[in-house]
C-alpha cells in the first residue's frame, strides 16, 4: 500500500511538474508563438504580399548598398546609409540586430517603412520613442510626409511607417490584418 501511494506521489509530481515547465511563448512573452515573425523582413513581405496589384507603387527594399526593386530588402546595418535613409537615430545602431525596408523609389517622404529586430533587452517602448523623436525632429525637404506609425511585437520586433496619407492609408490596413499581434505606440499626425 505504502509503495502504491508513493508511486500516486511521485507520478503526480512529475505531472505538475511537466504541466509548470510547458509554458507558451505566449505566457512567457505575452506575444502567440504562431504570430511571432520568422524576421524582419518576413513582417514586410507579408503586407507587401496582401497588396493588390492595382494598389502597389513602385518600391526600392533593402540598403543602397543591396536594393531590391519592387520588393521589401533585407537592409544591412553596417551600411553607413541607414541613418539617413531610415532616420534610425545613430545611437540606436547597437539596439537594433537586423533591419527590413521598403522606401518608395520616387520619394522617400511618400512612403518609408522599416521593420528593426531588437536585441535582447531592448524596450520596443524606448526604441519607438527614439524612433519618434527623430521623424518628427526630421527637417524634411521634397515634400511632407502625413503621417507616422510605429508598432511593437513584444520587444522583439518594431514597425516605423511614415509617409503621405495616400500611401500609409492602405499599407497600415494591410499591416493590421496581416498583423495584429502587434501593439501600435504612435498613430499620428507628423508635424
Amino acid at each position: 500500500m505504502k509503495k502504491l501511494v508513493s508511486m500516486l506521489l511521485v507520478l503526480t509530481m512529475a505531472l505538475s511538474m511537466a504541466a509548470c515547465g510547458s509554458k507558451t511563448a505566449e505566457e512567457t512573452t505575452g506575444v502567440p508563438a504562431q504570430e511571432m515573425p520568422a524576421s524582419a523582413l518576413e513582417v514586410l513581405e507579408t503586407v507587401w504580399a496582401e497588396y493588390a496589384e492595382e494598389e502597389k507603387f513602385p518600391v526600392i527594399g533593402g540598403s543602397m548598398a543591396a536594393p531590391v526593386d519592387n520588393a521589401p530588402g533585407s537592409y544591412d546595418l553596417a551600411d553607413e546609409n541607414i541613418t539617413y535613409s531610415l532616420l534610425i537615430p545613430a545611437d540606436q545602431l547597437a539596439n537594433v540586430t537586423e533591419a527590413a525596408s521598403m522606401i518608395h523609389m520616387m520619394n522617400a517622404n511618400t512612403f518609408t517603412g522599416a521593420v528593426y529586430k531588437l536585441a535582447g533587452g531592448v524596450k520596443a517602448a524606448d526604441f519607438g520613442a527614439a524612433m519618434k523623436d527623430a521623424i518628427m525632429g526630421n527637417q524634411w525637404m521634397c515634400g511632407f510626409p502625413d503621417k507616422l506609425l510605429i508598432s511593437a511585437f513584444g520587444d522583439n520586433y518594431v514597425l516605423v511607417a511614415f509617409g503621405v496619407n495616400d500611401a500609409m492609408n492602405p499599407f497600415t490596413q494591410h499591416f493590421t490584418a496581416a498583423y495584429p499581434g502587434f501593439e501600435t505606440l504612435v498613430d499620428e499626425a507628423i508635424s
